[in-house]
């Protein structure tokens, strides 16, 4: 470990969305470094099994629906008392797509996304800073679409822009605690989302073909690659209020 970076061998981490994709990895990941996990979600089932996968007596599982301020409120403090500590390191991971065009996006569709993307990361994120110790680490999971439109996709775009002004803005004001808040964007990832709410199962089978043709590394992510990248924000200390782009030279073009 060089210097700047930090050691999370007594760091204690929240992942929500952490029981597959890019939640499940960055869990491994920390996990590998000996760090206290909490991995949350809404399926007992799915966090069962990436329980299961960790299998460390640091990894522990949570319950739970980022979209209630209470139960935002008590992930953290059951992560809190599962380690002993105070929650160091967040990872707002939790995201749902919806591929409409804003005429057919309805109210409850538009409500949902924003609910879980913007809300649910907001109330993880209040509640994770107002017991954080001074240096401690936020990470968003944002996306190319925060910051360049998509067409059939206005929600999620959206809401992503919202992710990356929150991220922006949190790190103006936990700077004075030397709390980083930062952010991943991604561009396509192999993973459970990349393949939902498709039209079609044409275009499902179809997703990491069409994706790969119009990245310029000619491939889409895997979910480690951005989990590499999670965990290297949250090591950084003078890194704060950046957006990581990570699209294989997507949005370069």
């Amino acid at each position: 470990m060089t210097a700047g970076q930090k050691n999370f061998t007594k760091s204690n981490v929240v992942i929500t969305g952490g029981g597959s994709g890019v939640g499940l990895e960055t869990a491994r990941l920390f996990v590998g470094m000996g760090a206290n996990v909490t991995i949350m979600g809404r399926s007992e089932d799915k966090l069962k099994t990436a329980l299961s996968e960790l299998n460390s007596p640091k990894a522990h599982l949570f319950v739970g629906d980022v979209t209630l301020s209470k139960s935002c409120t008590d992930v953290i403090e059951f992560a809190s008392k599962s380690a002993g500590k105070p929650v160091d390191v967040l990872v707002n991971n939790a995201g749902v797509i919806l591929r409409k065009t804003a005429e057919d996006t309805n109210d409850d569709e538009w409500l949902r996304v924003i609910d879980i993307n913007v809300t649910g990361l907001f109330y993880m994120s209040r509640a994770a800073a107002l017991q954080m110790p001074d240096g401690g680490n936020i990470v968003n999971l944002s996306s190319t679409c925060g910051a360049f439109g998509a067409a059939g996709l206005t929600a999620y775009c959206a809401s992503k822009g919202a992710v990356d002004q929150i991220t922006r803005t949190m790190a103006l004001e936990l700077a004075p605690r030397k709390i980083t808040v930062n952010a991943v964007a991604p561009g396509a990832i192999n993973s459970p989302m990349l393949f939902s709410e498709h039209a079609s199962d044409d275009m499902k089978n179809s997703a990491i073909a069409r994706n790969q043709n119009s990245i310029p590394i000619g491939d889409v992510a895997q979910p480690e690659e951005i989990a590499r990248a999670v965990v290297y924000l949250a090591s950084e200390r003078h890194i704060t209020g950046s957006i990581l782009r990570i699209d294989g030279g997507y949005t370069a073009q």
